[in-house]
């Protein structure tokens, strides 16, 4: 009996292995199907309930991704959009040109100045016309400028701090997200617009990371940010002058970021002081 058995189960596996290797094309690019993997019924969960009683202290933040930093490199690849992964500025982009997923979208970090499609277009992409020097009716040369993924240089990230006494833990919750470019004529550095973070929630969720530790279980930019998979230095905390840290630390780069480290120590301090051992 013990024999029969093993051989109706190693027959099912058999049987039960060709079928999932029959549903395969070379369309899928691996050896799962692509429309069973996850992030294709990946879902935005919405935030937990928060009571204006249970947050009994908050502080806001921005912070700045550089993507220099090898830990950062996931939100900069690739620079070239590829048939399972995109930048994170292709992402947002898209998401507002093409897609139609994200329409809160400003062109200031208070959240005053909204932008449409059309302006953002705008934004990424100009017309530079070069005259002739002797007649400025002829038209030499006409170029489309750009901006790409390429030109990303850092993201810059409004968030909260605040400690929810219900739960009892400290949280962060992103507010904003913005990417800051190097325009790839003049050389200048901006941000290029503001996104309201809630709203590009489901942009972010259907697309996926480079997880460089296991290609397997790659996360999405929604758990990224969430789960803070990213390094950063502070450059402007919330206060009475609103300034930011460079306006009170001037020309000292080493005081800024031993200021910006300060105030990352002093969160942890805080919540660790509010509980009772």
């Amino acid at each position: 009996m013990k024999k029969i058995a093993f051989g109706i189960f190693m027959l099912s596996a058999l049987l039960i292995g060709s079928v999932s290797h029959g549903q395969l094309t070379p369309e899928d690019d691996g050896i799962i199907v692509d429309q069973d993997k996850h992030y294709h019924h990946n879902q935005v969960f919405p935030y937990p309930y928060l009571r204006e009683a249970d947050m009994m202290w908050s502080t806001r933040h921005w912070e700045r991704i550089d993507l220099r930093q090898k830990v950062n490199h996931h939100l900069y690849y690739p620079v070239q959009p590829i048939p399972d992964r995109k930048s994170l500025y292709d992402v947002l982009v898209d998401g507002i040109l093409t897609e139609g997923t994200i329409v809160e979208v400003f062109g200031d970090y208070r959240f005053e100045i909204p932008l449409t499609p059309e302006q953002v277009q705008g934004y990424t992409a100009s017309i530079d016309t070069t005259f002739d020097p002797d007649d400025r009716s002829i038209i030499l040369l006409i170029d489309t400028i750009k901006v790409t993924a390429k030109d990303v240089i850092s993201y810059e990230v409004k968030s909260d701090w605040f400690f929810d006494k219900q739960r009892g833990e400290m949280k962060n919750r992103i507010i904003g997200l913005s990417p800051r470019v190097k325009h790839p004529k003049t050389g200048d550095e901006y941000n290029l617009f503001w996104v309201w973070f809630p709203d590009a929630r489901y942009a972010l969720a259907t697309h996926v990371a480079f997880n460089n530790q296991n290609n397997s279980s790659r996360l999405t930019f929604d758990q990224v940010f969430h789960l803070r998979q990213f390094n950063s230095t502070i450059y402007k905390e919330d206060n009475v002058y609103d300034r930011q840290i460079s306006e009170y630390k001037q020309n000292a780069p080493l005081e800024q970021l031993l200021e910006a480290e300060q105030i990352k120590e002093g969160l942890r301090n805080f919540e660790h002081d509010l509980w009772e051992y």
